[in-house]
């Protein structure tokens, strides 16, 4: 999984997760990887675009269970999208 993420990250390329929210119900969605930080708790985290929810989200990695990267590129994110993702990470 790590792996995948990494891919992702460093080809621009869209990453589809099954990952499983607080209350355990698993989904799956397509992302666009912006960072991958360590955070509280020893835990890491994907902050990136879903665009299931149509807004920047952070992925705990311990709760997603499948990462697979997709051929599908997406452009280089603009201001605003990385200001979003900066907010979203606690910058």
């Amino acid at each position: 999984m790590i792996r995948a993420i990494d891919r992702a990250l460093r080809g621009r390329h869209v990453l589809r997760l099954e990952y499983a929210g607080t209350k355990g119900v698993p989904t799956v969605r397509d992302v666009e990887p912006g960072i991958c930080l360590g955070g509280r708790g020893g835990h890491w985290y994907l902050v990136a675009w879903c665009r299931l929810r149509a807004d920047v989200r952070v992925f705990r990695l311990d709760r997603i269970s499948r990462a697979e990267v997709t051929e599908e590129r997406f452009p280089e994110p603009g201001r605003d999208h990385l200001a979003d993702l900066a907010e979203a990470a606690g910058g």
